[in-house]
């Protein structure tokens, strides 16, 4: 996968990225949403990350966004040391050590350049690929929400899942 590049969020890549989103959440698998964001939302987002120099990364293939990273702070101010991880691959580049190379370069971010202590993530407790990775990186358990989704007639719990950085 050497023709597959990380760089930060860019303002230049909103479609591509709001694309992903929408392909991913389509899945029902992953994502807490069953659809993407609609693209001038997703725009205002990229600008504040943009902005605010926030951790959000992105691989590109052929100056296409397959997967993207991000951990962003809390939004009150006694829960700032604390980001809240969301990240995504594209069903085609999954198991390809992609997701490793965005949380590492998400998390150097987080923790040198937004002074991230600690991240914190929710998973469906059926994504076991998922919580294999979080685990490869540190992270550990904290808790679980018992039926938490229910989609097309099916529950799923979510794990909440955590890492001191």
């Amino acid at each position: 996968m050497d023709d597959i590049v990380i760089i930060k969020a860019k303002i230049d890549y909103v479609e591509s990225f709001c694309k992903a989103v929408d392909t991913v959440a389509r899945e029902k698998k992953y994502l807490a949403s069953t659809e993407g964001f609609p693209l001038e939302t997703t725009r205002a987002f990229v600008e504040i990350i943009e902005k605010n120099d926030l951790a959000q990364f992105y691989a590109l293939k052929d100056g296409i966004v397959i997967g993207w990273c991000d951990i962003l702070p809390k939004s009150f101010e006694e829960m700032k040391h604390v980001g809240s991880l969301g990240m995504g691959v594209l069903a085609e580049y999954r198991g390809k050590g992609i997701g490793s190379r965005l949380i590492e370069t998400t998390i150097q971010h987080a923790k040198t350049r937004n002074g991230i202590e600690k991240i914190e993530l929710e998973v469906f407790e059926s994504n076991t690929n998922a919580i294999k990775l979080y685990e490869k990186y540190g992270f550990v358990y904290e808790g679980k929400r018992f039926k938490a989704r229910k989609l097309d007639g099916k529950y799923d719990n979510i794990i909440l899942m955590a890492k001191f950085l």
